[in-house]
């Protein structure tokens, strides 16, 4: 029993500066439309707290713990519930599509049956926020990048050229001598 929401928006900015507006949890409130107050620092078990405003539910506090974390890769929240209610699992996960394009996703995980009936019980109202953030943080990144045009992904590197084949030789078979007979 669980429910899952995301919203997922393709974002003309290379992954580094996706990646770095959102890792920059503290200003979230300077340019997301949903997050009031967002404390943490982006490390494994860190505290993140945060005042979320969502339309026609009035603002959420929500207190988590940065469970899992990879640079330009994702960030995983869990937010820690009695173990009757279910867990809650936030993300931000980033692909990179080209060095100048990226792929981003904002998501919630409602597990076990009282987390699963919260989801669904405000679950056009939690959507319609993570569409906010996301398009928010579009035109953050491709208004940064639009300044920048020059910089692109460091991720995502081209070889100069193709590998080419080593010429191997072969090898000649050993002559292997067995029990009770004797090679001549």
């Amino acid at each position: 029993m669980s429910l899952k929401m995301e919203h997922r928006v393709g974002i003309a900015a290379p992954i580094d500066d996706v990646y770095d507006i959102v890792a920059d949890i503290a200003a979230w409130p300077e340019w997301s439309p949903i997050h009031k107050k967002a404390e943490a620092v982006l490390r494994f078990g860190a505290p993140i707290h945060l005042e979320e405003y969502y339309e026609g539910l009035g603002t959420w506090e929500t207190d988590g713990i940065i469970a899992d974390w990879t640079p330009l890769s994702h960030i995983h929240v869990t937010v820690p519930k009695p173990f009757y209610a279910g867990k809650l699992i936030r993300y931000f996960e980033f692909d990179a599509l080209s060095e100048a394009g990226t792929s981003f996703s904002l998501g919630a995980l409602f597990d076990g049956y009282l987390s699963e009936r919260e989801g669904r019980a405000y679950r056009r109202f939690i959507r319609t926020g993570f569409e906010a953030f996301c398009e928010a943080l579009k035109a953050k990144a491709e208004a940064g990048f639009a300044e920048h045009p020059d910089r692109v992904a460091s991720v995502i590197v081209k070889p100069d050229e193709a590998p080419k084949a080593q010429n191997k030789q072969r090898q000649k078979w050993l002559q292997t001598q067995f029990w009770g007979k004797k090679n001549k």
